[in-house]
């Protein structure tokens, strides 16, 4: 890669200049950054080591130190056309072209690999995401976690790592979300049976309405009247859940005994509900490798132990008849409740289990995708990890922006099912398309609010970002193919005359697909995906600078030599290397024809 040979030519200057009694330097472990000028009168690459230098070198002039290097960086350079100093001490470096011809080689070469390394090999690294309640269906905010933990997975393995994904399934037996929503889903089944149902209007001080049962053999007054739960579930979903175990079971709940109904419905719909959110981001292009149960926590003893291993070491106490955790001491605002006083576990007991049982399970980096609220909860949770003998470094707390749909103009507020969660797969992926909602999700950072423009994903026109990008990679595969209608005979890279490729447009396009390994690396390593969304739409415009200024085939009013052709050809087929490449690690199609 020409950045990790630019780097080492630094670092060698900065050391010789440093051996040659230019300027101190104690500490040899500098990190050296290359940045891509915008404007390429500043060079190929320019980088701001001086400056970060100035301590380090004793000096207080760090243009006065990106001279002293500049000395050291030779003349006569296979990759070097120049070297200048520019500004209060930014070395910037111009390359010569030869470069950029090589990397077109390598692109062909390496193909499906261009763009990946060995970087983070040895890294065993979890991520989980998502991990949703079981109470509802997968929302767009979940969409947005999900594919950001996707394809974050995805370059972390591009890059070496050793990479699983992970659900998380909060099914404890003391979650009383799950307990409100499994008696949600026993009132809709009742209701299919012609009971009627009370709904309180508590909330906004008037009065209770009541529903009609839906079917019955009997006179609606013979059948006794439900209560709908506080704050219970009111999505239509709720009622698809009631209606499948109708199907299934008929009035079987209607007279057993109510703790087997009320064990059959929780485990019922348990086991519907998941199955339905795995089948929501299975249409987004999401397959986890474990979905683990909280439950298993408690079932295997898990908790338990964790929490008597905290008393042993003494990060524990005792205090108005619960146990606590000394959170204090470990990085956290106060100490937090392990046990309460009426003996059930909570989260941070559960949650330290679970994270210990990861690292136990041998990965030596977690990351966990949460939402913007989870904010208060990163504190705690590291404590309990650095408590039972865990670096807290290795686990990284991600947290995501909100994010909103528009649809003509105004905001999306409400799903088509009636409920107020706005749902993935029914409110998006089946209006815009699984390829859409991937792009615009990852166009910005997830530290930022996003919005999704319906309309505006649905245009086949270059004003929408995704139709761009694709568009660009399938107009450069018909290139490809109308050559070989022609009956024009592909060159391999490796024997076209690439040195033909000298308009500034080629030049261009070059330059950027020589930054695409860097960019993935970058991505991987700042988990920043949405800089690869920005390349594709930044490579899809340079190649249309590409199409104005240089043509390709020959035509009748325009002739051009078969060693041109051969040459932008190879050109041709790197773009769409590198752009089907980027398009295949965010999960998006990089279609033939559109």
């Amino acid at each position: 890669m020409i950045t990790d040979e630019l780097s080492r030519v630094i670092r060698m200057a900065v050391l010789s200049a440093r051996d040659a009694g230019e300027y101190t330097l104690e500490n040899a472990d500098f990190e050296i950054s290359l940045e891509t000028p915008r404007n390429k009168l500043h060079g190929d690459y320019s980088c701001s080591i001086a400056l970060a230098m100035k301590k380090m070198a004793g000096l207080n002039n760090s243009r006065e130190i990106a001279e002293k290097i500049l000395k050291y960086i030779p003349a006569a350079s296979p990759i070097l056309l120049r070297t200048e100093v520019a500004g209060p001490g930014f070395l910037n470096f111009y390359l010569k072209p030869e470069w950029l011809y090589e990397t077109l080689r390598l692109i062909e070469l390496e193909d499906i690999k261009y763009g990946t390394s060995s970087k983070m090999v040895g890294e065993r690294i979890l991520v989980e995401f998502v991990s949703a309640n079981p109470t509802g269906p997968i929302s767009v905010v979940n969409g947005r976690a999900a594919v950001l933990g996707d394809v974050l997975s995805t370059l972390l393995a591009s890059q070496g790592a050793v990479v699983s994904r992970e659900f998380y399934i909060n099914d404890a037996l003391n979650s009383l979300q799950l307990e409100k929503f499994s008696h949600t889903v026993l009132v809709r089944y009742m209701q299919e049976f012609g009971h009627s149902v009370i709904m309180s209007s508590s909330e906004d001080g008037g009065a209770d309405t009541i529903e009609p049962g839906v079917q019955s053999s009997k006179a609606a007054a013979d059948i006794s009247p439900v209560v709908f739960p506080k704050d219970g579930y009111r999505g239509e979903y709720v009622r698809d859940i009631a209606r499948g175990i109708v199907a299934e079971s008929g009035d079987k709940f209607l007279k057993c005994s109510a703790d087997e109904r009320d064990a059959y419905f929780r485990q019922a719909t348990l086991s519907r509900m998941v199955a339905a959110q795995k089948s929501a981001l299975e249409a987004f292009g999401i397959h986890f490798d474990t979905w683990y149960y909280e439950s298993e926590l408690y079932s295997s003893g898990s908790v338990e132990k964790t929490i008597q291993q905290l008393k042993d070491l003494g990060y524990a106490y005792e205090n108005d008849g619960a146990l606590w955790l000394k959170s204090s001491e470990l990085g956290d605002d106060k100490d937090r409740v392990l046990v309460r006083s009426n003996e059930k576990a909570t989260y941070i007991a559960a949650d330290s289990a679970y994270h210990h049982d990861k690292f136990e399970r041998g990965f030596n980096h977690l990351i966990n995708i949460w939402g913007a609220d989870h904010h208060g909860y990163v504190a705690r949770l590291k404590a309990g990890v650095a408590a039972l003998g865990h670096d807290p470094q290795k686990l990284e707390i991600v947290l995501t922006q909100m994010v909103s749909l528009v649809r003509d103009g105004e905001a999306v507020i409400g799903g088509k099912r009636k409920g107020n969660v706005i749902e993935l797969k029914e409110d998006l992926i089946d209006d815009i398309g699984k390829d859409a909602a991937r792009f615009y999700f990852l166009l910005n950072s997830y530290d930022t609010p996003a919005t999704v423009d319906v309309e505006l994903a649905k245009k086949q026109s270059n004003d929408n970002p995704v139709y761009y990008v694709q568009y660009a990679h399938a107009r450069l595969v018909n290139i490809l193919i109308k050559a070989e209608e022609m009956g024009i005979q592909r060159m391999p890279g490796s024997k076209a005359a690439l040195a033909l490729l000298t308009h500034a447009a080629e030049l261009e396009l070059l330059r950027k697909l020589t930054d695409y390994p860097e960019e993935v690396a970058s991505s991987a390593r700042d988990y920043s995906p949405h800089r690869l969304t920005r390349f594709g739409m930044e490579l899809a415009s340079l190649l249309n600078v590409f199409y104005e200024n240089c043509r390709v085939l020959p035509g009748a009013d325009d002739p051009i030599s078969k060693e041109l052709t051969s040459a932008r050809l190879a050109l041709v087929n790197g773009a769409r290397i590198v752009q089907r490449n980027l398009l295949n690690l965010l999960g998006i199609s990089a279609p033939d024809k559109m």
